[in-house]
């Protein structure tokens, strides 16, 4: 057999080795890219439990919640109801931006974004300082996302005849 010939053969081989490991290197990426992800946003979510946890009176941001009928309504108490709806506004714009610009959404990642913003029209459908807030700071967040939260909350405030 030719040397030429089996150099041939090998770097045929090697090449297609090459791209089998290029493509399974590829899918784990994506693969794990996603679920990186999605331990991120689930740890801010515990976070915001723990300050739930921390202070149960937060929980009078939700215009319907008990609590909110027996929190004292003194300047401390309603900047830390603000600092807790803005960090809603900036975790929602961390997943918006994830399954808007981060990746190519697959079937999977439709359903996961269809879950969060279910989410996200519960929160502001039960949170009218979340409502007024954004509105007052629309101009501090990527447009697309801030697009994103108007249409949310047209359709929240159409929703309650606002």
């Amino acid at each position: 057999m030719d040397i030429n010939l089996i150099t041939f053969i090998i770097s045929i081989v090697s090449l297609l080795i090459s791209g089998v490991v290029a493509i399974f290197t590829y899918r784990y990426n994506r693969i794990s890219i996603r679920n990186e992800a999605r331990m991120e946003h689930n740890k801010l979510m515990l976070e915001i439990d723990q300050m739930y946890i921390d202070d149960p009176d937060l929980w009078s941001i939700y215009d319907d919640h008990p609590i909110g009928k027996h929190v004292e309504t003194t300047p401390l108490k309603r900047g830390k109801k603000e600092a807790l709806v803005y960090y809603y506004l900036n975790y929602f714009d961390i997943i918006f931006d994830f399954y808007h610009k981060q990746i190519v959404m697959n079937v999977n990642d439709r359903k996961d974004w269809e879950s969060w913003r279910a989410f996200i029209m519960h929160f502001f459908a039960s949170c009218s300082l979340a409502r007024n807030l954004f509105k007052e700071s629309t101009e501090w967040y990527d447009e697309k996302y801030a697009t994103f939260l108007a249409d949310v909350i047209q359709e929240v405030e159409t929703k309650k005849g606002a």
